[in-house]
């Protein structure tokens, strides 16, 4: 038995004894009396930099201590903040095509560039040019308390605080060491994760100062989809075996019918396992060689100090590192439809295949006709190159400092700066030369020696043998074989100052005074992509090409807060205060493309709400927030550059389109060859040509949120409730439109083929195909075109249950109900609510409902949670949305989920924490939808397994020392 096995096997005992001590365990119970700081709302937190003493907050905030994420096992904060029913799961280890080497949060489904990431309060350098921050990169050990406010909050904090922010409070006052192990399998003996963290800590100078240092080490292991039945076989919307037609044995496609078959320009041919052209096609699997959980290692060190340089002032410092790689790897690359030419005379080619290319070239049009050449459009899965493996390692450091204090004992103030820093090296590898892998096609015979040798022998030209399974050699391989690189950093300085304090003025009918707080901040970032030759001239097929990019940004902000008490201590109320806040914001984007480009714009954000503290026990609060989003340095300085988009439909290859004469003419405007319409085409599993890039002249998407919610405290039995209505509205929208509303607008609404969607649209002048080489495709550059909404409430509890002699029982609940998810990709397409809808409109799942109940036992040294995760029903939305009709997906609907993971934790003593857990404790096996249901980063492995669990049950064990 191998050592994984056996760990494996360790760990589903001692998970599974949980149960066992649920009966086994009696001993008295010291039952404890919830205090105010309990409370949910009842702390200094996010969202204001007023302080407040009785640490209440009118923005709705959810908490998350660290005793629970030690409790869970959590490593990567993704992880849990994935299962939080605010958030819909964005980029994490369950992603793999589509991941680009980080993990990252998407508050209320409007996309994590509109989810703020702040570590105290303050700007977290991010991982990319997106401006997207890595969670990976904060270190889970010293973590004191996540923060999560929903609605805008750019009058306090800035830009891209829209859905909401996420702050991670650390731990400043630390004495001792404390060590932390785990490790984790699933019950398969698989995917398995190691974890360790050792944070030691202690004063200085008799309590003056202190200081906490964190080191921590994570190892991901990769789990295949081949490594469950489920996801073994790539499956279509019918759930029959689909996949692709770039097999190992070669399909092409041709401009003119093949003579010999008959098909050709709609329908392709294939070589058998013997190296003959058939018209049998089968499709590739290739879902055996894709990841459910991406394999990562990293690796963080923090160091966090304060230091009291005298009675009224502070020094305080923050020293971040962390080092991450992520692998994600998918099927071997091919040559994917690209245009090659194949001469007829080829000596790969059996006598047989040779006869039917020569009876192609006969019928071929124009100078094409009879000259020794066929133009095909080849695809070929290059199984001998291997895996394509996508190495990305991130490191990233970041250095805080500033002072903070008192003054005249009445104000307090802060001054900091900031520098910040993320490294990107990306290697992506076994991807296939075009240029070479045409040459090497061209093959002939010597006719001196009668080897087979390339008709253009520069550059030490193997020829390649492409005609049937397993014919490349390792010789062949490595000419046309090719490992790219590209490496990025991103720069992020920022500097600021602020007071806060009370005004001396205040109102007859209160006691509290006038408080308020202003300052200024100045935020600079820079970002650079240097991608190698072959992937900035496009020359890969598989990876596809990349830009340069050269961008920065400079911001100038004046920002100020008040918070007005206008009635305290009355028989209708204990309070009854206002606040307003404003900020300024002057920003100045550089782009190097080409030439250098410049453009200036400012805005401004505030909000204005209040709260009535009707006694002790109720409180309302609703807050009216103007929240703005500037674009981020990828959106303003990425230049057009060559990639893969989903698309559904293509209507200029579809056989009716020659029904209609209207049609058939836009189709040739927009690049169809006369008499190609309805005989191509433009998709293969789900995909097809685009082109990404960024705009330098965009300019700030702007929000209205509302949220207005009550909070009850019960004074005479253990039990809290908050209710917080939201509504956020987005204008402005940056987006790239996605590949079927640019198909749609150009064939369906517009009809223009100069306007603003046919002029996306590049096809093939040989065949009118998207899938010919990088010079076809879809545009879906980023614009300022769309709306975006969303509304909903947000439920929490919690009750504690004295049961005297037999502990104490505590309740939680958290419950998201979304009652609107509007997307409107510009003014021309109708509106879609995407709530309770999945597929390639609606890309993240967004059920109606999420809910998450937490049942705690504990009892003296023991803590038993049994945690229920409710997902609400979700429909496909190409059928919702009268796109598709029902018979063409086989689960139209995928069912309600529930799951339930099991939590322990036992002080062995007061030094030693023990803890296990099951997740997914009834092994739940996910949603079986098809690979060609939605998003390619969402829809992998025949489910979604970032929203459904893809591992099974799995279980963990941990210790947790300190000293």
């Amino acid at each position: 038995m191998n050592k994984k096995h056996q760990l494996s096997l360790s760990i589903q005992f001692i998970t599974l004894g949980v149960a066992g001590m649920l009966m086994g365990v009696t001993a008295p119970v010291y039952a404890q009396s919830p205090t105010a700081e309990d409370n949910i709302e009842e702390t200094l937190v996010t969202g204001s930099r007023i302080k407040r003493p009785d640490l209440t907050s009118n923005s709705a905030i959810a908490i998350v201590d660290a005793a629970e994420l030690r409790m869970t096992n959590t490593i990567n904060p993704e992880e849990f903040l994935r299962d939080d029913p605010r958030f819909v799961a964005a980029i994490g280890n369950n992603t793999n095509n589509g991941n680009e080497g980080g993990a990252t949060v998407d508050l209320r489904n409007l996309g994590e560039e509109r989810t703020l990431v702040l570590v105290d309060g303050k700007r977290f350098v991010p991982y990319d040019y997106n401006g997207f921050v890595d969670l990976a990169m904060i270190p889970t050990a010293l973590i004191e308390r996540v923060e999560v406010v929903t609605g805008g909050a750019s009058a306090v904090y800035g830009s891209d605080a829209i859905g909401g922010v996420v702050n991670f409070v650390m731990k400043k006052d630390f004495s001792g060491v404390e060590l932390d192990v785990a490790t984790s399998s699933s019950f398969e003996s698989d995917a398995q994760r190691d974890d360790f963290s050792l944070t030691f800590g202690g004063n200085l100078d008799d309590g003056k100062g202190n200081v906490v240092a964190s080191l921590s080490y994570s190892k991901q292991d990769a789990l295949y989809q081949g490594e469950r039945g489920f996801s073994e076989f790539s499956l279509d919307n019918m759930l029959e075996p689909g996949g692709s037609e770039t097999h190992p044995n070669g399909t092409i496609y041709t401009a003119v019918d093949i003579p010999a078959f008959g098909v050709g320009v709609d329908t392709g041919v294939q070589f058998d396992d013997n190296g003959n052209l058939t018209s049998d096609v089968s499709p590739f699997n290739f879902n055996p060689y894709n990841l459910l959980v991406t394999p990562q290692e990293k690796y963080t060190a923090s160091v966090i100090g304060t230091y009291a340089i005298s009675d009224d002032t502070e020094f305080f410092s923050r020293f971040s590192f962390a080092n991450s790689r992520i692998d994600t790897i998918i099927a071997p690359t091919g040559t994917f439809f690209f245009p090659y030419s194949l001469n007829i005379d080829n000596p790969f080619l059996s006598a047989q295949d040779q006869a039917i290319f020569a009876e192609l070239d006969a019928v071929e049009e124009g100078a094409a006709q009879n000259d020794g050449l066929v133009d095909i459009a080849f695809g070929r899965r290059l199984n001998e190159l291997g895996t394509r493996d996508s190495l990305y390692e991130n490191t990233s450091m970041q250095f805080v400092a500033g002072l903070r204090g008192k003054l005249f004992d009445d104000y307090d103030w802060e001054v900091f700066a900031q520098k910040g820093r993320t490294s990107r090296a990306q290697n992506f590898r076994n991807d296939v030369d075009y240029n070479k892998s045409q040459q090497g096609m061209l093959a002939v015979t010597d006719p001196d020696t009668g080897d087979i040798v390339c008709q253009d022998p520069s550059g030490g030209c193997v020829p390649i043998d492409y005609f049937g399974p397993d014919t490349i050699t390792p010789e062949m391989a490595n000419f046309i074989r090719f490992n790219l690189n590209e490496n990025n950093k991103t720069d992020q300085f920022i500097a600021g100052g602020s007071v806060s304090g009370a005004t001396g003025i205040t109102f007859p009918s209160a006691v509290s005074p006038i408080e308020f707080a202003a300052g200024i901040e100045y935020r600079e970032e820079d970002a650079e992509n240097l991608p190698d030759q072959n992937l900035a001239s496009a020359n890969s097929v598989g990876f596809g090409g990349s830009s340069a990019v050269d961008a920065g940004l400079k911001v100038n902000e004046l920002f100020a807060e008040v918070r007005v008490p206008l009635v305290e201590n009355v028989s209708f109320a204990e309070t009854i205060a206002l606040e307003a806040a404003v900020r300024v914001a002057d920003y100045e984007n550089e782009v190097v493309i080409g030439d250098t480009t410049t453009n200036q714009f400012d805005n401004t954000s505030y909000k204005f709400g209040g709260e009535w503290a009707v006694n002790d026990a109720l409180r309302f609060r609703s807050l009216f927030q103007h929240a703005v989003r500037a674009p981020n340095l990828a959106e303003i300085g990425l230049p057009r550059t060559p990639s893969t988009g989903d698309l559904n439909i293509d209507y200029c290859a579809e056989d009716d389109a020659l029904s209609d004469p209207a049609l058939v003419t836009l189709c040739e405007q927009t690049g169809v060859p006369a008499g190609k319409v309805g005989g191509f085409n433009s998709i293969q599993a789900g995909q097809t040509n685009n082109y990404i890039g960024g705009n330098p002249d965009l300019t700030p998407e702007e929000a209205d949120t509302l949220t207005i919610g009550l909070v009850y405290s019960a004074e005479s039995i253990p039990f809290n409730l908050s209710l917080d209505y939201y509504d956020i509205e987005i204008e402005n929208v940056i987006l790239a439109l996605s590949e079927q509303n640019i198909m749609d607008g150009c064939y369906l609404l517009d009809k223009d083929a100069d306007g603003l969607f046919c002029s996306r649209i590049y096809r093939s002048p040989l065949t009118g195909t998207l899938l010919s080489g990088t010079e076809t495709g879809v545009d879906a550059s980023v614009v300022n075109a769309g709306k975006r909404s969303t509304k909903g409430v947000d439920i929490t509890a919690d009750y504690s249950f004295d049961l005297a002699s037999l502990g104490a029982l505590d309740y939680r609940l958290n419950a998201v109900h979304v009652m609107e998810n509007i997307q409107q990709d510009a003014a021309l397409f109708p509106s879609v609510d995407c709530v309770g809808l999945v597929g390639k409109s609606c890309l993240r799942p967004d059920p109606e409902w999420r809910i998450t109940q937490t049942l705690s036992w504990s009892m003296d040294a023991l803590t038993i949670s049994l945690r229920w995760q409710y997902l609400d029903s979700l429909k496909q939305d190409a059928v919702a949305l009268g796109a598709a009709d029902a018979s063409e997906y086989a689960l139209v609907t995928i069912p309600s989920y529930n799951y339930f993971d099991l939590f322990a934790s036992y002080a062995l003593t007061e030094q030693i924490e023990l803890r296990a857990g099951i997740n997914n404790l009834m092994d739940k096996e996910p949603p079986i939808v098809g690979n060609e249901y939605g998003g390619t980063a969402e829809n992998s492995g025949n489910t979604y397994p970032a929203t459904y669990d893809a591992i099974g049950r799995s279980g963990f064990i941990g210790v947790n020392a300190r000293f």
